[in-house]
């Protein structure tokens, strides 16, 4: 999804930090509150952020079905030498030409029109590879406003320290689209150029993006930890020339206390 990296970055691990803090966590059912406060850019491109405080709720059930704000529904299951795999239904909120609280979009945009949100089918493959490495790769296929086109990303996690109360990842990620997702995300039509300060843009699809991030989580208890997330975006290729990109790379600061029962 868009919003996305960081989004991906901070939500999806905050459900895998409860799991990896707890290791009988396997066979049991894992609940997540947190209170997450940063800030985060307007949107890719964007010189400009805005502060973002948000409750979270997720669970993750023994028997593989999850639920948690960005992957939505969806049924994750463990094959064996550390292969993973998951479908999800899920949303994406799009971006509107005005500037939101809690949402993509910027008064800088203005006269581009609004990208509606969007159901998707997340599907994604993984495996865990030895010296503490996770290597993934995530599909998003929408089936509301499909004219939106396909995006993914390939993921890979290091783990630089671990000790029982700390621990230090690092991840990599390449995100890619589709002409048409390049378009909806990054282009100019004819008619937003009219309406907008923008000139038009036919940008193609491919590799738009290459994004790190480091995360430390502490545990205080066995149900309080604390999670905090720095993270970089660069913009690359006919993304990057984009018309409506400000700036190449954004930047992401996180924290969030987290509570599991």
């Amino acid at each position: 999804m868009r919003v996305t990296f960081f989004r991906t970055l901070f939500l999806v691990t905050l459900l895998g930090l409860g799991l990896a803090a707890h290791p009988a966590a396997q066979a049991e059912n894992v609940y997540l509150m947190s209170l997450a406060g940063g800030v985060t850019p307007r949107y890719e491109g964007s010189r400009d952020y805005r502060p973002v405080v948000v409750p979270i709720i997720a669970a993750e059930f023994d028997n593989g079905v999850f639920l948690n704000p960005l992957e939505g529904l969806g049924y994750r299951t463990q094959f064996s030498h550390g292969v993973f795999a998951s479908v999800a239904l899920g949303y994406d909120d799009g971006r509107t030409d005005q500037d939101r609280y809690l949402l993509p979009g910027s008064d800088h945009l203005k006269g581009m029109g609004d990208i509606p949100g969007s159901m998707l089918i997340l599907l994604q493959v993984g495996v865990r590879l030895p010296g503490d490495l996770s290597l993934s790769a995530t599909l998003d296929q929408p089936i509301t406003e499909t004219r939106r086109g396909l995006g993914g990303r390939v993921d890979l996690t290091a783990s630089l320290w671990s000790m029982p109360t700390d621990q230090v990842n690092l991840t990599g990620s390449v995100h890619a689209g589709s002409d048409r997702y390049a378009q909806t995300f990054f282009g100019v039509t004819d008619r937003q150029s009219v309406n907008s300060r923008f000139d038009a843009y036919t940008p193609q699809g491919g590799v738009d993006s290459l994004k790190l991030a480091i995360d430390w989580t502490h545990v205080f208890t066995p149900h309080w930890m604390v999670r905090t997330t720095a993270g970089v975006s660069r913009l690359v290729g006919d993304a990057a020339d984009s018309p409506i990109v400000q700036v190449k790379n954004n930047y992401l600061a996180m924290t969030a206390l987290v509570y599991r029962y």
